[in-house]
């Protein structure tokens, strides 16, 4: 009887994207400007597709990720799955699936419109998300301000709510939603087998459950610490350079390619 392959889940922004363009890196495009998968990390994510399954775990949108899956099916680099929108949905392209199909988000998004004044910062709701609220500010500073704004005045009694910002965006999403719990109805059993890389606050909640966490120089100063902390992989390197050093740590079998 075979053994299930073991997954290898990657964060999108700041951890495989980096806004650096390389010679003959994938495009990812975006609203303002468009990010980039550098050809080393392409290359070592084909190797180690021989070893594991590779799953995408991001905060953006499908519209947002697909350039990123065709990218990298174009190279000849497949991926098993996806965790999109902050874990509010998981699966794969044609076949996706929410985690709280209850949460109502135009009534929730109708709402939030009669609670709207003019202490509000401008923002924009972003159509492109199927399953929690976006808003999206000119700046960073605008979202502290718009992130309390909603977590007080936005009340909901079908669902309990989860508020947290990145980047430009706010996110209203339901409580039963995040990487974490998506991944685990993605993956099932094999989900604290796997190994991972991510950079940011919202990875956490996973990078604190698989058995090979790694992070690259520049993270959140919470998610350095927490890989520190379960002796999991920190490159020194950050960007690009980052991410193909802590691809080539798990190429080089440290990672734990034998579960």
């Amino acid at each position: 009887m075979s053994t299930p392959r073991r997954p290898l889940i990657l964060d999108l922004d700041f951890t495989l994207l980096h806004l650096e363009r390389r010679p003959n890196s994938i495009e990812v495009p975006g609203r303002t400007h468009s990010a980039w998968i550098a050809p080393q990390t392409v290359e070592l994510l084909s190797e180690l597709q021989k070893e594991f399954d590779l799953v995408l775990a991001t905060a953006r949108s499908w519209d947002g990720t697909r350039p990123v899956w065709g990218g990298l099916q174009a190279r000849s680099v497949h991926l098993g799955g996806a965790v999109i929108e902050d874990g509010a949905v998981f699966g794969r392209p044609g076949d996706w699936q929410r985690m709280d199909a209850a949460f109502e988000i135009e009534a929730l998004r109708a709402f939030a419109e009669t609670r709207k004044s003019t202490v509000w910062p401008e923002f924009e709701w972003q159509y492109d998300f199927e399953a929690c609220l976006v808003a999206r500010c000119d700046n960073p500073q605008n979202t502290v301000v718009l992130l309390q704004i909603f977590a007080e005045q936005i009340e909901w009694p079908s669902a309990q709510l989860r508020f947290f910002r990145e980047g430009r965006k706010v996110y209203v999403i339901s409580k039963r939603a995040d990487k974490w719990s998506a991944l685990q109805k993605l993956l099932g059993e094999r989900a604290p087998l796997a190994a991972g890389v991510g950079d940011g606050e919202n990875d956490l909640i996973w990078l604190a459950k698989v058995q090979s966490p790694c992070t690259l120089s520049g993270a959140a100063t919470p998610v350095s610490a927490l890989v520190e902390a379960r002796k999991g992989y920190l490159s020194p390197h950050r960007g690009h350079d980052g991410i193909v050093d802590a691809l080539r740590h798990l190429t080089c079998g440290a990672g734990g390619l034998e579960a």
